[in-house]
């Protein structure tokens, strides 16, 4: 389905990123991490040899991702986003093309830093930039980066509690925020809160934490059957009807639709009216997003709707330039929208798919069972980890262009972002 889109997709090509959350407790979106896939030459320096692009090449691409994550920076909000940068490309001033106000700057603890790095450092947080140190462990000879970082990442991915502790011990009280990375299980996270982090990053909100009694109550399930209802062509007064009860679902969309995002030389006025000027196949799939954003729960992440939709129509985008047929772009579409379901509803899968309206080969893709619509899934998933040799054999195994998927990605992130950015 053709949708508005700002004319940036030059700079993201052949370009793939993930933008990683980093949650505050409650649990509330604090900033993201803005991985590239590559990373080391698009905001790094590098080293010399065979096969490595020249100097030029090497600065043009670092000015292309400075520019592409200036465009990201405008599609985040107030949170803060941290960037990873090379030694090199610090000295360079690399990071002085992005807001000093949003920016973190995220450097690797190593022995190997010299006085150049720290200097070049000291100028950049002059001008208002926070330092991250990665995969802090509190080194021997990284004093120097310690005393000047902002922020701490620890990674807690199989390390016993006692050495995650003696990390955490070497940081004065106070001097800096702790970051728990690789925080990938809700046990893990448990861990991580009862340490005293105050911030958390890793796949832990993805997770369902299934509750045997869990059912769905009277207003999910009503919320379920609007997809339903919306499936084919509508018969308007029974939809109009059927939101009736839950006008938020109308108003996030109608408020979107009237943003200058569209730019409509009238008020939309109505879900039919809306119709009337795009189309009910353009309507229907922002509609279902609506849906989904009033169906969950106040208690969970906004952002796991917000990763739901922008799988829905990453989806969507690629398999329309790919030339798939119509019916399995909506498939595709309904497949990434329900993927979190799960942890929306703290539910088995196995029981979320026995009330959604879709076919038996969907289903199958949300139950991970072996079919094409599992794949789709899966390239999501390794793009959002940043597994890049995955996203690679996922790439072939679909027999699609990564330009074309890489392409598609960043334009469901300006899409979905613009939507939720708009209908709060």
């Amino acid at each position: 389905m053709a949708d508005k889109l700002d004319d940036t997709t030059s700079i993201g090509e052949h370009l793939f990123f993930s933008k990683q959350p980093i949650f505050s407790k409650n649990p509330k979106v604090w900033g993201y991490e803005l991985i590239y896939r590559d990373s080391p030459w698009l905001l790094a320096g590098g080293n010399t040899g065979a096969g490595i692009p020249s100097r030029a090449a090497q600065l043009s691409k670092r000015m292309a991702a400075n520019a592409y994550a200036l465009n990201l920076r405008g599609r985040v909000g107030a949170a803060k986003l941290m960037v990873p940068f090379s030694e090199t490309s610090l000295m360079e001033k690399a990071p002085a093309g992005l807001p000093a106000s949003h920016t973190v700057i995220e450097l690797k603890e190593s022995p190997s830093v010299g006085p150049e790095v720290l200097a070049a450092v000291d100028a950049l947080r002059d001008d208002g930039y926070l330092l991250a140190l990665d995969d802090f462990e509190g080194l021997p000879g990284c004093e120097a980066q310690l005393e000047r970082a902002d922020i701490l990442r620890i990674d807690v991915r199989d390390k016993r509690p006692v050495r995650i502790l003696e990390s955490m011990n070497k940081v004065e009280a106070g001097k800096a925020l702790l970051v728990a990375k690789g925080v990938d299980s809700i046990e893990l996270h448990k861990l991580a809160r009862a340490l005293g982090f105050k911030l958390f990053q890793g796949a832990y909100y993805k997770k369902a934490e299934v509750r045997p009694d869990r059912s769905l109550t009277a207003s999910e399930a009503s919320r379920l059957e609007l997809f339903r209802t919306i499936a084919g062509r509508p018969d308007f007064p029974k939809l109009a009807q059927s939101i009736a009860m839950d006008a938020s679902i109308s108003y996030r969309l109608l408020v979107f639709l009237n943003s200058a995002y569209f730019s409509f030389p009238v008020e939309i006025t109505s879900i039919q009216h809306a119709v009337v000027l795009l189309g009910w196949e353009q309507i229907k799939n922002w509609l279902r997003v609506a849906i989904l954003t009033d169906l969950a729960p106040s208690e969970k992440s906004h952002e796991l709707v917000r990763i739901a939709a922008q799988r829905a129509r990453f989806f969507e985008l690629a398999a329309s330039r790919s030339g798939y047929p119509a019916d399995f772009q909506d498939s595709l579409f309904l497949l990434g929208l329900f993927s979190l379901l799960d942890a929306l509803l703290d539910m088995p899968m196995t029981e979320v798919v026995k009330v959604l309206p879709i076919n038996d080969d969907i289903k199958a893709g949300l139950l991970r069972e072996k079919n094409v619509f599992a794949v789709w899934l899966e390239l999501a998933k390794a793009i959002e980890e940043t597994q890049w040799d995955r996203v690679d054999k996922v790439v072939k195994l679909l027999r699609m262009e990564s330009t074309v998927i890489a392409n598609a990605y960043y334009d469901s992130h300006v899409l979905t972002n613009s939507f939720f950015e708009m209908s709060q």
